[in-house]
């Protein structure tokens, strides 16, 4: 009985996950996102001794891959829904990016407080 909850309560979500995950590292955005993240966190986990300041800049980088596999899945259920281009097709996909855009510029307030402070 335990060995089922696991398989259908957390390895099967998990999967799915995974695969999403799979998909996202298509996206040339994300994968760039992500190879930034690779170089520059070393870097800050040896600067930043302070947990607060990594704690944030983490927080920060993740908030970025986030917003990128929502905008990823946005993208691909509008070009799913309609191959021609669409006023609201374009706004939904502009919206997404915007997101991106956001909290890429979050990263970069939390970046500036973490190395001027």
């Amino acid at each position: 009985m335990p060995c089922d909850f696991l398989r259908r309560h957390i390895f099967s979500p998990l999967k799915y996950s995974f695969a999403g995950l799979k998909f996202a590292l298509r996206d040339r955005a994300f994968r760039l996102e992500v190879l930034l993240g690779l170089i520059f966190f070393p870097f800050l986990i040896v600067h930043f001794w302070h947990t607060l300041e990594l704690l944030l800049l983490s927080l920060g980088y993740f908030m970025i891959l986030i917003a990128e596999t929502i905008n990823c899945s946005i993208e691909n259920v509008v070009d799913l829904a309609s191959h021609r281009i669409h006023p609201l097709a374009k706004q939904a996909k502009d919206i997404a990016s915007a997101a991106v855009l956001l909290t890429l510029s979050n990263f970069a307030l939390i970046s500036i407080y973490c190395f001027f402070n």
